[in-house]
């Protein structure tokens, strides 16, 4: 057993990274998105944790909280 398997208990495999972005194929570049693509749900309850949030939370970790929102939802939604 080699000293990465015995310390991580997994087996590395090397990749070339550029030898699998050549051969990369993208049908079609990506949409750029922005925020207001990705609405709140439109409840009551949303708009009252939403309230709750700003008012309780520090600015930076509201911010940080809707970031994390937005990255984690998925964007194939939005173009149903």
């Amino acid at each position: 057993m080699s000293k990465v398997e015995e310390e991580h208990g997994w087996t590395p495999v090397p990749r070339s990274m550029d030898k699998m972005l050549a051969s990369r194929k993208d049908p079609k570049p990506p949409i750029p998105l922005k925020p207001a693509d990705f609405p709140l749900p439109d409840s009551p309850m949303v708009k009252t944790v939403t309230a709750y949030a700003k008012e309780t939370l520090p600015k930076e970790t509201f911010h940080h909280s809707m970031r994390v929102y937005y990255y984690g939802k998925p964007p194939f939604s939005i173009l149903l």
